[in-house]
């Protein structure tokens, strides 16, 4: 008997997980995506990834200590900053924003607008100040308003750092800012400007493909640009088990699927340009980084795999509905909080199964046993 022992039910030896491995997890998933992003748009990326890390960290200590009202070493020991969530929300925050926000009525003379887009540029910043200021001010919005005022991790309704963007993209709609030129230069041969999806959709320019999947494309968002990088972060992900490897898929084939009909047939394409229009429509935006990093939050998405499949359809749909009927051209954050909003109604109706349920079972005589 001293070889037996007494274990809880369905005795099932795994290996131990908690927040804080899930968030590193995460961390590591994110650092090709960084890496790349500083590759393209320079060493702007990692002040705003610092402030926005180092920002959410403090905010998240803050108002633990202030909620407690104690501010000893214990507290701060005990806080819930130190399961590394709030380091995880800074980075995909400041991976959402573009390398350099101005705010217009500070700074008038340091941007000018492109001829063919429209769209603010701005060159040779060595240091922006309003960046920092929005880096702050956006992590303010993740974690203390959407995060910790309804009850920390795991009880948030929406996606910190969506919200965040979300927030920023309303209330410093004129501040948003492309770059046209690259931060290191030197490394890659590279020319970022205004995104694919605010210019002229049906112009196929030399290697589009080729410069979108290595990032050597204009982007909204640093962190959208090198489909390399976020497919090796998938991956990680994928094998470490932290996301459910298929419900990224879901969002991106659903969006392929309504892109090529709301974007490419009304608009009478076929054949190889119906195919390149979709492609574009996929690798470009944060269409991708927002699937694999943003619609996977298990606090914010369904509890079941069919409802992770309705959620993930619906995120498609929204956003090619915003992208192609919209006056905005990306759409993936709103969509991702539109069906965070939803996924409760989606848990009401998606019940999952109880455990060693089989159905009921009819006898010869038609009777239900």
């Amino acid at each position: 008997m001293k070889n037996f022992t007494v274990s809880a039910s369905p005795h099932i030896s795994q290996q131990k997980r908690t927040t804080r491995s899930i968030m590193c997890d995460v961390l590591i998933a994110l650092m090709p995506v960084l890496a790349m992003a500083v590759i393209y748009f320079g060493y702007h990326v990692i002040i705003n990834a610092v402030v926005c890390m180092g920002s959410c960290f403090a905010f998240e200590l803050l108002y633990s200590l202030i909620l407690k009202k104690d501010f000893s070493s214990k507290a701060v020991k005990t806080s819930s900053c130190w399961d590394c969530s709030c380091l995880v929300t800074g980075l995909i925050l400041a991976l959402n924003l573009p390398r350099v926000i101005v705010v217009k009525d500070w700074n008038l003379n340091v941007y000018e607008k492109m001829p063919d887009t429209g769209a603010r540029t701005v060159d040779q910043v060595l240091f922006s100040g309003d960046t920092v200021f929005i880096c702050i001010i956006a992590s303010l919005v993740a974690i203390v308003l959407v995060k910790m005022l309804f009850g920390g991790i795991g009880k948030n309704f929406a996606n910190p750092a969506a919200t965040a963007r979300v927030f920023l993209f309303l209330a410093f709609l004129s501040s948003f800012v492309y770059t046209n030129t690259t931060g290191l230069g030197t490394l890659l041969p590279a020319s970022t400007g205004a995104t694919w999806l605010s210019g002229n959709k049906l112009t196929n320019n030399r290697n589009m493909f080729f410069n979108m999947f290595i990032g050597n494309r204009g982007a909204a968002a640093v962190g959208e640009t090198c489909m390399i990088a976020l497919i090796l972060g998938y991956l990680y992900l994928s094998i470490r088990k932290v996301i459910d490897f298929r419900i990224p898929l879901v969002i991106v084939g659903s969006a392929a699927v309504m892109a090529m009909l709301f974007d490419g047939l009304p608009r009478g394409l076929t054949g190889a340009r119906l195919i390149n229009n979709v492609f574009a429509h996929v690798m470009s935006g944060g269409l991708v980084f927002g699937a694999i990093f943003m619609a996977t939050d298990y606090s914010t998405s369904p509890n079941t795999f069919w409802g992770n499949v309705i959620f993930g359809v619906g995120i498609a749909l929204f956003t090619m509905l915003i992208r192609v009927f919209g006056s905005y051209p990306e759409g993936m954050s709103f969509a991702i909080l539109i069906m965070n909003a939803v996924s409760p109604l989606i848990d009401k109706f998606i019940v999952p199964k109880p455990f060693g349920y089989t159905g009921k079972i009819k006898a010869k005589g038609g009777e239900r046993i």
